[in-house]
């Protein structure tokens, strides 16, 4: 029986970090898994490309302890739900910006459904807590992120770039862009490596070669 358990817990874990590993997710604020000082007065959820939020659920969780691994799963913690209304729904963007109601100290929970680009349903879910011993605001909150990497396909004003990290706000990885606010239209094709800056609407406002 314990063999069984062991395989059981083992097989949910795979097939969840396996739906995960294919979310086309650039960045979530709040980071999943930080300790902030100051309660956030905006989620932020963003895609490689653009993508229709059809359900977000936010929460707080009243359990004493921190969920483990396996609570988590299994839908065992206590959670009270906060309503952030519906208007950030439906909307096909890159970017999702949610404003949120004042909070308290704790740990919340979101958990998120969506429309990828080309029909497919994705979800996932982050957490983060608000703490005094918490850190203060990275500079994710900054207005523009500076990055180098190789042009991977042209798309008439978006262009799919394979990147390193830009800053606090994303991790290294493949992404679409708009570039129609960076200027007269260039001349680009795969596999030019290039230098941009990018601002937080997920939009290159200047790219050049190198």
């Amino acid at each position: 029986m314990k063999k069984l358990l062991i395989l059981f817990f083992g097989a949910v874990i795979a097939f969840a970090n396996l739906g995960f590993a294919h979310s086309p997710v650039a960045f979530v604020i709040p980071k999943d898994g930080s300790v902030i000082k100051q309660a956030p007065d905006k989620m932020e959820i963003a895609f490689t490309a653009p993508a229709q939020l059809i359900k977000l659920e936010f929460s707080r969780v009243m359990s004493n302890e921190k969920s483990s691994l396996i609570g988590g799963l299994l839908g065992s913690e206590k959670l009270e739900a906060i309503d952030l209304g519906k208007s950030h729904l439906m909307k096909k963007v890159n970017r999702h910006v949610i404003n949120m109601p004042m909070l308290d100290l704790g740990l919340y929970k979101t958990t998120w459904r969506a429309l990828s680009e080309d029909g497919h349903v994705i979800k996932g879910e982050f957490a983060f807590e608000i703490s005094a011993e918490g850190a203060d605001a990275s500079s994710a909150g900054a207005e523009f992120f500076t990055g180098e990497g190789k042009i991977k396909r042209v798309r008439g004003s978006r262009i799919t770039i394979k990147h390193g990290a830009l800053g606090d706000l994303m991790p290294a990885m493949t992404m679409e862009y708009d570039v129609a606010e960076a200027g007269p239209e260039m001349d680009f094709k795969r596999g030019d490596t290039v230098v941009f800056k990018i601002n937080k609407d997920l939009e290159i406002v200047s790219i050049k070669p190198k």
